[in-house]
């Protein structure tokens, strides 16, 4: 039995005892007025009667009718008050006009209660007692008896009805309140209902996985019997808070509550105030448990702000850092360290981004062992770190800073060897927030490329003549600019030729700047400015279209260029470009040039950066009909199995390789080993960097397919090519 069916069935049982102690009372008033004076003794029993009927008021009925046994003991109550009633109706003078009222109030009682069939058997029976009542006492005839008693029994089928009505109604409330409570159970979710006093009316189901107390443990409990004590001031604001809302009113918290094990749990609270609604009189608060999603946003606010390979903070966190630091505005100056490792690349090219990875991680901890524990040091991306100091003095700064190179200075053992690596810092501070935090991490930007403009492996404190460095970067992305829009740029072609025959094969196109100031400037001057910049894209595009164009030119003019190839070197910005196959299309197109005159080189580093991606461009670029070569192999570790996926046509040796060939055992087993890989994959190879007749010797003995170096021909103008060409024909 629930809750609210003890409450009703309590409440009507005591409805019935007053109404019992009642009618007892009538008659015992009727005993002492009507009954003579040999019949008046039966007053005390009568009065007993009363009293005790009015002592099972204050019975603990909530309790006694939650056992079924009970329920069926307390029908007989009902059912001996109709002997008794009878009895008093033959006693009493009058008693044929009492038992009638007695008997439909006891009617009505029992209705309350018990199933309709009940209700038929008990109007049945105290209907009988009207059958000897009323010829006997009221000496009616059998038309008014009948009358009577037919009455009688509509007065009982109306009532029967009614506890039919009742029990249809308490069962639809029951499967209703299984409804919900089955739905509470189910859900994720605890609901309680906390009355004034802060007693648990009701506690779903679900509190038990929650927070691992059973719900029937809690009801009726106070909260702060279940509270731990350090929780006791926040519960008590909480339900301040809560009790001066409006009806209806909702309000939300989060906090943390120990379950029945002792551990936290981390909810999500939802109060509701239903103080004042009839219906509920309480607080009701649902509980959910967001441990989940509280350490999926503290994992999340960990990968936001902590840089994944070393542990440290992300150029995020630092920049936060570094603002509430410069915002502070205090007296003690705020000193920014920018930190970047020189030629971090080549070691990613050389010995691979793993190894890369490694030398990253032990250069971090040797950081960490020289800055105090209160300084923030940060990985901001790449080979560059930077260190925020607030309480040191710049020149203090300095020593920290000699300290820093000295440390990484120290060689690194990665991949069997000795690394020795080194610094370029930066220093800039500020005082008493008399710069903003993303000036004083560009000052300190400007200083590291001082340093490393100065010769790197070393450190420069800012100062503002260095925004002129600035100015010329951005100078000379003007002057590639006005290159590209008045042809200043010019392509030189080297040759590459047959080894065994030496006869000219194909040409490599290499770009030179026509400089009107300084003269013919080779690519170191210009490549990596234009790469960084961005400018790479349109310089190469424009080289691819330059050669395309030569070489048709060249097949037009000399019928021994009609077998002749075409190379161009892509840049890493250049092969990430999202229209690069565009790009070449278009260039073989404008020349009129079939697709397979055209080698694309890329330097082995560059498809190491991103292999799936660069999978998807060489693909494309195959698509289309142009040869593939890779650039430099040899000196960015790749994967075999790699090499076995990609479209690659032609293998070129680096020029390190091909350098002591001719007197080193190790570089000919490498070479060797690369042209057998060659062969075996079906790929061409091309030695580059020939410039002595024993290096062409031993790498034609090799097995090498194609040479290309000074000894065959340095970068010339087309002319020359064709002059090389008519050689050949000749």
């Amino acid at each position: 039995m629930d809750d609210h069916t003890a409450d009703y069935w309590a409440r009507q049982i005591r409805i019935g005892a007053l109404i019992a102690a009642v009618v007892t009372a009538i008659g015992a008033l009727r005993i002492a007025m009507s009954w003579s004076g040999a019949g008046r003794w039966w007053l005390i029993p009568v009065l007993l009667a009363v009293v005790a009927q009015a002592v099972l008021i204050r019975l603990p009925w909530n309790r006694l009718v939650r056992r079924e046994g009970f329920r069926r003991q307390l029908l007989v109550w009902w059912f001996a008050e109709l002997p008794v009633l009878l009895l008093f109706g033959f006693a009493d003078p009058g008693g044929a006009f009492l038992y009638l009222p007695a008997a439909v109030l006891l009617l009505m009682s029992a209705a309350a209660l018990w199933a309709p069939r009940t209700v038929v058997l008990f109007g049945v029976l105290s209907g009988l007692g009207y059958l000897v009542l009323l010829p006997v006492k009221a000496h009616t005839g059998v038309a008014l008896t009948f009358v009577v008693v037919a009455m009688y029994g509509c007065v009982t089928a109306l009532t029967a009805i009614n506890s039919q009505s009742r029990r249809r109604l308490d069962n639809r409330r029951r499967s209703a309140e299984q409804r919900a409570e089955t739905l509470l159970e189910a859900s994720a979710d605890t609901v309680l209902a906390v009355g004034r006093d802060g007693a648990l009316k009701y506690v779903s189901p679900s509190i038990e996985q929650l927070l691992g107390f059973r719900a029937a443990d809690l009801r009726g409990a106070r909260l702060t019997h279940v509270m731990a004590e350090d929780r006791l001031g926040e519960l008590h604001d909480f339900m301040t808070k809560m009790l001066a809302l409006p009806i209806g009113q909702s309000m939300r918290v989060e906090s943390r509550l120990r379950n029945a094990a002792g551990e936290w749990v981390y909810v999500d609270i939802m109060g509701t105030n239903w103080i004042n609604s009839p219906e509920l009189q309480a607080i009701v608060v649902s509980l959910r448990d967001i441990g989940a999603r509280r350490e999926l946003e503290m994992q999340l606010s960990r990968q936001a702000f902590t840089d994944s390979l070393t542990g440290m903070p992300n150029r995020a966190k630092f920049r936060q850092q570094l603002e509430e630091a410069v915002e502070s505005g205090g007296p003690e100056p705020v000193t920014v360290l920018l930190l970047d490792l020189d030629d971090f690349k080549l070691v990613n090219d050389n010995l691979g981004h793993s190894a890369g990875d490694e030398l990253l991680t032990t250069i971090a901890e040797r950081l960490r062992s020289v800055v105090r524990p209160a300084d923030v040091l940060a990985r901001l991306g790449g080979d560059e770190f930077a260190i925020l100091l607030r309480d040191l003095d710049p020149t203090d700064a300095s020593g920290l800073a000699e300290r820093l190179l000295s440390i990484v200075r120290e060689p690194i053992r990665l991949a069997s060897r000795d690394i020795t690596c080194s610094l370029s810092i930066g220093l800039a501070a500020s005082t008493g927030g008399e710069i903003g935090a993303e000036q004083l991490l560009g000052n300190a930007d400007l200083a590291m490329y001082a340093a490393k403009r100065a010769g790197r492996n070393g450190y420069a404190i800012f100062d503002p003549t260095m925004t002129l460095s600035v100015l010329e970067e951005a100078q000379q992305r003007a002057d590639i600019e006005h290159a590209l829009e008045h042809d200043e740029f010019r392509v030189l072609y080297q040759p590459v030729v047959d080894m065994t025959t030496q006869q000219l094969i194909a040409v490599e196109a290499l770009v030179r700047w026509q400089h009107p100031r300084d003269g013919l400037l080779g690519p170191y001057h210009f490549i990596a400015g234009a790469e960084a910049n961005g400018l790479i894209v349109p310089l190469g595009r424009w080289v691819l279209r330059q050669a395309c164009a030569q070489l048709a030119r060249w097949r037009a003019e000399s019928p021994a260029a009609a077998g002749l190839h075409v190379n161009v070197n892509l840049s890493a910005r250049q092969f990430q470009y999202a229209g690069l196959v565009d790009d070449v299309a278009e260039a073989l197109a404008d020349a009129g040039l079939d697709a397979a005159s055209l080698t694309l080189e890329i330097t082995e580093s560059m498809l190491m950066a991103d292999i799936e991606t660069a999978k998807e461009t060489l693909h494309a670029l195959r698509g289309l009909g142009v040869r593939l070569a890779i650039d430099d192999f040899g000196t960015g570790y790749s994967s075999l199995s790699y090499l076995k996926q990609l479209p690659v046509d032609v293998i070129k040796i680096d020029k390190t390789f091909v350098d002591e060939v001719h007197i080193d055992e190790d570089d000919v087993a490498l070479v060797d080993a690369v042209a057998g890989l060659g062969q075996a994959l079906k790929m061409k190879t091309v030695a580059e960097g020939i410039e002595t007749d024993e290096q062409w010797d031993t790498l034609r003995r090799i097995g090498i397919d194609h040479g290309q170096g000074y000894l065959f021909g340095k970068p010339a103008e087309q002319e020359r090519i064709l002059e090389m060409l008519a050689v050949t024909v000749a």
